[in-house]
């Protein structure tokens, strides 16, 4: 069958609507998960997790904010990603205590987010990088160097953000103190690391990486983005 025929085409609709349904579906699943735990925080007076279950149920509607506010779309697919991640985060993380029980799971959601954050960088200086409306054009290594610095500026807000929480609420996001604060941080540039030497071997190399590829289907779900008028002289 040719690639251009209409079959391919509706295959290919259809996988992007499924994907689309399943992160509806999904995001509204995890908001009542949330809204579940604040109820049984309120019942059973746990009230040191009530803030972190509003938190995360706030966190749910973010992509909706950006698309409503500033016109941004993610991809489902992204979104996904990003739901599952609050998922182990902070409902299996935080209320089901899954941080006490494995050593392991902050180790791992923090590597997740140093790649997410990194991803998050790299895509925003890519498309600065690629808009006709900019005149400088941006080296690849300044490109990786930037999304690892933007992973791991956004790591130590985090950060900053537990001991907030554990400051004013009470809680116990930090749980070994400087250890933790330490570890995570460490796992968060490693993360970014990752995701800023693949730009950079794929940009300087002019390779589809699949870090490239998820850029561009971000760019396909916002035409807008990738022009910008030229610049008065």
């Amino acid at each position: 069958m040719k690639k251009n025929s209409p079959h391919h085409h509706d295959d290919k609709l259809w996988r992007i609507k499924a994907v689309r349904r399943g992160d509806i579906v999904f995001a509204f699943f995890l908001r009542g998960l949330f809204i579940l735990s604040i109820i049984d925080c309120l019942v059973n007076r746990k009230l040191d997790l009530i803030p972190v279950s509003g938190i995360s149920l706030f966190l749910t509607f973010i992509p909706s904010i950006l698309e409503r506010s500033i016109k941004v779309s993610l991809p489902a697919s992204f979104q996904i990603v990003l739901l599952i991640f609050i998922f182990n985060a902070q409902f299996l993380g935080e209320l089901v205590n899954y941080y006490e029980r494995y050593w392991w799971w902050d180790i791992m959601l923090h590597s997740w987010s140093g790649v997410l954050l990194g991803t998050i960088g790299f895509l925003l200086v890519y498309i600065l990088n690629t808009t006709s409306g900019v005149n400088v054009i941006m080296s690849p290594i300044f490109i990786s160097f930037f999304a690892l610095s933007f992973a791991v500026t956004c790591g130590v807000l985090w950060e900053i953000f537990e001991y907030s929480m554990d400051l004013f609420f009470l809680t116990n996001m930090q749980k070994s103190g400087l250890v933790d604060t330490m570890g995570d941080l460490i796992v968060d540039f490693l993360g970014g690391l990752i995701v800023s030497l693949n730009g950079y071997i794929a940009l300087r190399h002019h390779k589809k990486s699949t870090l490239i590829k998820a850029v561009s289907g971000f760019i396909e779900a916002n035409p807008s983005l990738s022009y910008m008028p030229e610049r008065a002289e």
